[in-house]
């Protein structure tokens, strides 16, 4: 099973669940002591001016929205920059960050690219600059690393090849992420976060040739600010790739980047550093406004710690935690409880459940035995490799016993036409049950034999992108598909690796006259997406028909590819018919 987050994301965000809640809290409390221990490491070499100036500006940059994701690749950083000035005979913080890569990937897939990225440029920098020691360094953060790794691998995966087949799925899920998720940015908002992206990249530019040139006023701050160049650049893709609320995190995160290398500010960086943040401030501010208040501290007690030792208190009563979270999980479940006489049946035979395509809370407010698919909802089946895993997954001896389906639609996308080739495998391999669990749910049931689809190729067309293409006509009764192949660009290709792709959408036509535009995934699309009977259902209803056999006929009988995200691909658009019967 593969995620955004990976196998420790729970850590992050635990809930009451055995004791989850104790770890996790263990956890971030260690996570605190590091960045205190990587802090006072730092503030040995100090002026009173640059703590102040960190003091203020790291403060502010939790105000305007600062993640703990990204404090846990601003601690690595702080750990590695003094190794940077004076390797240590005893390396323990190379080796430390190595381990703390691996277990930042088993965080969140992201989190671990910017850790890996860090740890990189470190053993780059030492080797450019000839630091002694610079090998005993090197040695023992990719011994912590393949240490870290052996564990990883032992209790968390248990063989090496399941470690390679998630790897495999999260490739997949990065790879197809900026097509599937993309959301236009605002002008404006892309327009501040360019600007800052590069004063900051002009910060470090900067920075770097002030050291190299005059050694003797410069402090280390070029160096803990290039260490964080990389991870800088992950958080902007991360921010407006994905352009909603997103993009509010990125300011804060190059801000308390400013504000770490302020620590080993020399008198030069000090000023140009302060100049930057001014800049961040104002367009951080303007991005933070723009979406909800800034985070709420209550003043002098933040500033004081006064806040920070209270929260310490709490967590010494740890059953109290639990049952607050308890409690709060029960309220916000209960909307997702569903009949006793539908639900009990399925406990007593402990009968595997899964929902589609995406809200997996009915399992938890019904205490289900989850069954899960191979990217636990299907909004993140972004490639065709993903799909068609997917659809083995519910046409394997795996599968899950029911399904509860619902009505879900991201960003104008629809289910049916995202994942193809699963939803082929869904409609073959489970039965309508005619019992309904609630009105905006369908449950399914897997069937004792599946169903067999026969389909045949009904030939191919090519259309220029943008052109209105007349889908062939189809016995009563047969399942007419079209597998859309859209080839990238090159230039397509270089810029959705900086940015992504914009949506692409399909626009259609069915045999009533009526008109949708839904949008679709570029690379799934090659999975034959459903054009009759009944493509894109508009209700559950209409969905729940296509499990009969006298069910809808409606189809489409022509549609086109419109969208800003048609410039990234190249030549003309192949279409593949397809058709048959299922039984």
């Amino acid at each position: 099973v593969a995620f955004t987050y990976g196998p420790l994301g729970w850590l992050l965000h635990p809930a009451a669940l055995d004791d989850h809640m104790a770890r996790a809290l263990l956890a971030r409390l260690l996570v605190h002591a590091l960045f205190a221990v990587a802090l006072a490491r730092t503030l040995r070499g100090a002026s009173l001016a640059c703590g102040f100036a960190f003091a203020a500006l790291f403060v502010l940059s939790r105000t305007l929205g600062l993640g703990e994701e990204d404090q846990l690749v601003l601690t690595l950083a702080l750990l590695l920059a003094p190794e940077l000035q004076e390797p240590r005979r005893i390396p323990w913080a190379p080796a430390l960050a190595g381990a703390l890569t691996v277990y930042y990937v088993l965080l969140k897939v992201n989190v671990g690219l910017s850790a890996a990225a860090v740890v990189g440029v470190f053993g780059i920098l030492l080797l450019l600059r000839r630091r002694p020691w610079r090998g005993r360094a090197i040695g023992a953060a990719v011994v912590g690393f393949t240490a870290a790794a052996t564990v990883a691998v032992a209790f968390v995966f248990g063989s090496p090849g399941q470690v390679l087949r998630w790897l495999g799925l999260e490739v997949e899920l990065v790879r197809g992420f900026g097509a599937g998720m993309r959301l236009l940015a605002e002008p404006e908002e892309l327009a501040a976060g360019i600007l800052g992206l590069a004063v900051f990249a002009g910060l470090c530019g900067y920075s770097f040739h002030r050291a190299h040139r005059t050694p003797g006023e410069a402090g280390g701050a070029a160096d803990l600010w290039t260490l964080l160049l990389l991870p800088t650049w992950f958080a902007f893709q991360h921010g407006f790739i994905r352009a909603d609320v997103h993009v509010v995190a990125f300011l804060p995160f190059v801000l308390a980047a400013v504000s770490l290398g302020l620590l080993v500010a020399g008198e030069s960086e000090l000023r140009t550093g302060l100049a930057a943040s001014l800049v961040f401030l104002l367009l951080g501010f303007n991005l933070a406004f723009g979406y909800a208040e800034p985070i709420q501290q209550r003043g002098v007690e933040f500033v004081l710690g006064i806040q920070g030792w209270q929260n310490l208190h709490r967590v010494t009563d740890l059953a109290a935690i639990q049952r607050r979270s308890e409690r709060r999980q029960r309220r916000v479940l209960q909307p997702e409880r569903l009949p006793q006489e539908f639900v009990a049946p399925i406990r007593d035979a402990g009968l595997g459940v899964d929902v589609v395509p995406s809200e997996l809370s009915y399992l938890a407010a019904n205490q289900l035995r989850w069954v899960p698919n191979p990217t636990l909802q299907l909004y993140a089946t972004y490639t065709r490799r993903l799909d068609a895993i997917a659809a083995q997954h519910f046409a394997g001896p795996r599968a899950p016993d029911v399904l509860l389906v619902h009505r879900g639609n991201l960003d104008e996308r629809d289910m049916l036409w995202d994942t193809p080739e699963t939803w082929r495998a869904i409609l073959a391999g489970y039965q309508l049950d005619p019992q309904r669990p609630a009105p905006e749910l369908l449950a399914v049931r897997r069937r004792p034999r599946p169903l067999r689809w026969s389909l045949e190729g009904r030939g191919e067309v090519r259309s220029e992108a943008g052109r209105w293409i007349d889908v062939p006509a189809a016995a009563p009764g047969e399942w007419t598909f079209a597998a859309i192949d859209l080839a990238p660009s090159w230039s397509g290709r270089l810029k959705g690796l900086l940015l992504g792709v914009p949506p692409v959408y399909l626009q259609a036509i069915d045999d009533r006259g009526e008109g949708r535009k839904v949008r679709i995934l570029p690379e799934t699309a090659g999975g034959g997406l459903l054009l009759a009977p009944a493509p894109l259902p508009r209700d559950l209803e209409e969905l729940a028909a296509l499990w009969s056999s006298g069910g809808p006929t409606r189809r489409v009988v022509r549609f086109r590819m419109v969208g800003p995200g048609l410039e990234y691909f190249a030549g003309k658009v192949r279409v593949r018919w397809s058709g048959g019967r299922v039984g």
